[in-house]
């Protein structure tokens, strides 16, 4: 899992009489970032979406909580807790958001500020399976090749399986994305094509694919006659 953070702040008007505070808004952003490994074992990333709605969480820090660095992490940790975060990410959060609040309240001691705090939350997914060249996936166009060990015959009964999303009457079976290019199937303007496992995806893709791989992404069958 990975974390980013971006803090940004406005000055509040300066009040000599009580006590300066902070605003902290805390905006969630969830991603899912898939890698594959490559023939020479490096990682790819083949796609990165977001997999919840933007969150946001607006709370109070009072100047009790800026005299230094461990008051402050302690109540934000408190704060946090009120949020679904695993305990390492509400850890992080709250220490490093809480050294730059003390920082901002030693710098400026009668100003109070409007701090927003963009965090991108993603969690990275090794896809498993057989080590895979990049090109499969950025092919445009399918090519008139046989995959490796497939016959002319699965090739051809292969091109037949061809049909279009908005003319298919199977909703439920193209309720998922491509799990080649990440991109959905519902709704999709591009031809698709229909593997003899019944897992689908866009033709561009899977012919992309079975240059490389005799197999489907999916459950690894082989394409057969």
């Amino acid at each position: 899992m990975r974390v980013d953070v971006k803090l940004n702040s406005t000055s509040l008007s300066p009040n000599p009489m009580p006590p300066p505070f902070f605003f902290l808004e805390l905006r969630l952003h969830r991603y899912c970032r898939k890698l594959l490994r490559n023939l020479q074992g490096e990682l790819i990333e083949i796609g990165t979406r977001q997999v919840a709605p933007t969150s946001a969480f607006l709370f109070e820090i009072h100047s009790h909580d800026l005299v230094s660095e461990q008051p402050c992490k302690s109540r934000l940790n408190y704060l946090f807790s009120s949020i679904n975060l695993d305990e390492p990410v509400r850890d992080f959060l709250a220490d490093y958001i809480a050294r730059v609040l003390v920082f901002m309240a030693n710098e400026q001691p009668f100003v109070g500020h409007y701090v927003v705090a963009d965090t991108d939350i993603t969690l990275e997914c090794l896809i498993a399976g057989d080590p895979i060249d990049r090109t499969m996936i950025v092919d445009e166009e399918p090519r008139e090749v046989v995959p490796r060990g497939a016959s002319t015959s699965a090739l051809n009964k292969l091109k037949k399986q061809r049909f279009f999303a908005e003319k298919s009457g199977d909703g439920d079976e193209l309720s998922d994305d491509c799990v080649i290019c990440l991109e959905g199937l519902s709704g999709s303007r591009e031809a698709l094509t229909k593997m003899t496992c019944n897992h689908i995806f866009h033709e561009r893709c899977i012919f992309g694919w079975l240059k490389v791989q005799n197999s489907c992404p999916t459950c690894r069958r082989e394409l057969e006659d």
